[in-house]
């Protein structure tokens, strides 16, 4: 059975802590491409549930005055 095999191409720029999670997250996959594709299918069927971006918690650098709000 032939096949036609097209490419697209997902960059990513390692020197962004989240970028870098992603790339080392999707290369440590088996099947790299079939793990994309699966999430490509999910979020066509409606299921996606969009992306997750994991942020470190942020420490409050100011104290919270409510006087203003009045």
């Amino acid at each position: 059975m032939p096949k036609e095999i097209k490419i697209i191409q997902v960059s990513f720029n390692v020197l962004d802590p989240d970028q870098r999670f992603w790339h080392e997250f999707v290369a440590s996959k088996t099947n790299s491409s079939g793990y994309i594709k699966r999430l490509i299918q999910r979020d066509a069927e409606g299921g996606g549930g969009g992306a997750v971006m994991l942020q470190e918690e942020k420490p409050v650098t100011q104290p919270f005055n409510v006087e203003g709000w009045i």
